[in-house]
This record gives structure tokens, sequence and C-alpha cells, in this order.
């Protein structure tokens, strides 16, 4: 037997609705998670811009070995974030 159109309507609403709920919740997460990825990126980058500067010779290639940057990427990001 085949639903009655009010029940298709009622069924269309609270599809949409949940479905809205769940998107909605989803995009909040992906939210949070990328405010958090930039506070750990500009602390992290802090920290290094806080470290090199005034360190001694040679701790830029040091960096660059620890990093996994090249010594042009850490200057930029260390520009950026301070």
């Amino acid at each position: 037997m085949t639903p009655r159109p009010d029940d298709i309507a009622k069924a269309r609403e609270d599809l949409k609705k949940t479905l809205a709920a769940a998107k909605a919740k989803r995009d909040k997460i992906f939210e949070e998670t990328e405010k958090a990825r930039e506070a750990a990126e500009a602390e992290m980058w802090k920290t290094v811009k806080t470290e090199l500067d005034g360190a001694y010779h040679g701790a830029r290639t040091d960096a660059v070995e620890v990093l996994g940057f090249t010594r042009d990427y850490i200057l930029k990001q260390t520009k950026k974030y301070s």
C-alpha cells in the first residue's frame, strides 16, 4: 500500500530537518577544528621565532633539519605569525 500524500510530506520535512541538523553539526565541528588548527599553527611559528631570534650560529640550519621546511618558508611563516 502506498503512503498517503500527507505522510510523504511529513516524511520529507522530517528528512530535511534531520539532514540539515546533521550538516550544521558537521560544519560547526569543521569550523572548530580549523580554528584549533590555526591556533596551533600560530603557536608553533611564534615558538620557532622566539627560539631562532638571537640563537647560536647555525640554528636556522638545525631548524630546517628538524622542521622539514626550507629556510625561506620558516622565515615567511615566522613573519606571518609574529
